[in-house]
């Protein structure tokens, strides 16, 4: 007899799909909802849900309180209650692809980033190729996603014979984008990477902080607001983990509730601006999941830990993004999410 799997339960969800109208109808009792569309997102996110936690039993975990927030508060969570079980199916696919195939997609990858940095000098020269008036973001949208995407690429280089070479061609576009965060993640990977080198990557993330954060008018040096930036980010930060009283601090406040929240309490805190990120994926993150979501997420790395070498380029990329999301959003950033999600496939394979 054919050994029983938790998958093996989506047939019949499929042929009990029907009678979801009937449970919903008499949960759902007191909220105005959609007899087309409700149940529809219901089937979405529990067999999504069900399929995570079959490919990646951590992601399972955060799929279902996507899910459990999304009954809550009544509202679909697109990017967050639909994102664990979408990454889990690629997961799934890439897992499988032939060795080939991950080779191609880390060529492709490391030559778009030679045209990105590219790009960056073409708008800093303001050359009609892709110019963005007033911005150096290459095509990834701003400088900051720029200088991460770039950074992380300078780590993978070294995947193949040209690792220097790649470096070289990258550099450009990290400076240009000027950011701290992308010399992060670039001095992070590269010490990964290369070990033995760090007296070199700790003097070039010196240089690269002065890079950033001073700037010479006339002969004089001016602050780059560095206090300024920390002092409205931390604001936000306090603010986000102040909103974590019982029980929200354990399982969080549901996938993609904090670009809905922040809306509301930004005024009450006098915050300057609203940000619809956190700038830092880790408060945003137990903001959304809390301490089981946390939990989750380090089941999920301690389940990989054999894949994890030093001197691994992938491994020197995820761990350029960890260090960037310290201050920065990456997860929101689609070029960046595939990168890392390409260099995380490496290190699971």
């Amino acid at each position: 007899m054919e050994q029983f799997t938790v998958a093996g339960l989506l047939p019949a969800l499929i042929a009990l799909l029907p009678a979801g109208i009937m449970a919903v109808s008499l949960l759902w009792r007191g909220r105005v909802w959609s007899t087309r569309e409700v149940p529809g997102a219901v089937f979405r996110l529990g067999i999504g849900a069900l399929f995570a936690a079959c490919v990646v039993p951590a992601w399972g975990l955060l799929a279902a309180q996507a899910a459990a927030w999304w009954w809550v508060r009544g509202y679909v969570v697109t990017s967050g209650g639909l994102l664990w079980p979408t990454a889990s199916a690629l997961m799934y696919l890439g897992l499988r692809a032939p060795q080939q195939a991950i080779d191609a997609g880390v060529v492709l990858a490391l030559a778009m980033g030679v045209l990105q940095s590219c790009l960056a000098v073409s708008q800093w020269r303001k050359w009609p190729i892709f110019y963005v008036p007033g911005n150096i973001c290459g095509t990834i949208g701003h400088r900051t996603g720029l200088g991460i995407y770039l950074g992380m690429l300078m780590s993978l280089a070294f995947y193949t014979s040209y690792g220097w070479w790649l470096v070289a061609a990258y550099l450009p576009g990290l400076v240009l984008a000027r950011t701290s965060v992308g010399y992060a993640a670039a001095f992070t990977g590269l010490a990964w990477v290369h070990p033995h080198l760090w007296p070199l990557w700790l003097g070039a993330a010196i240089i690269g902080s002065i890079h950033r954060f001073l700037k010479w008018n006339g002969g004089k040096v001016k602050n780059r607001l560095f206090y300024d930036s920390l002092r409205t980010r931390g604001r936000v930060w306090v603010a986000a983990l102040s909103k974590l009283r019982w029980p929200f601090w354990l399982i969080g406040r549901g996938a993609d509730s904090f670009h809905v929240d922040s809306k509301q309490w930004v005024h009450n805190n006098k915050l300057e601006e609203h940000y619809k990120e956190a700038h830092n994926d880790y408060v945003e993150f137990l903001y959304e999941y809390g301490v089981c979501g946390v939990g989750a997420a380090v089941w999920f790395i301690y389940s990989i830990k054999a894949g994890l070498h030093l001197s691994d380029p992938a491994t020197g990329a995820l761990l350029g993004t960890l260090v960037a999301s310290f201050g920065n959003f990456p997860v929101r950033v689609a070029p960046i999410v595939g990168l890392a999600a390409l260099a995380l496939l490496m290190v699971m394979r």
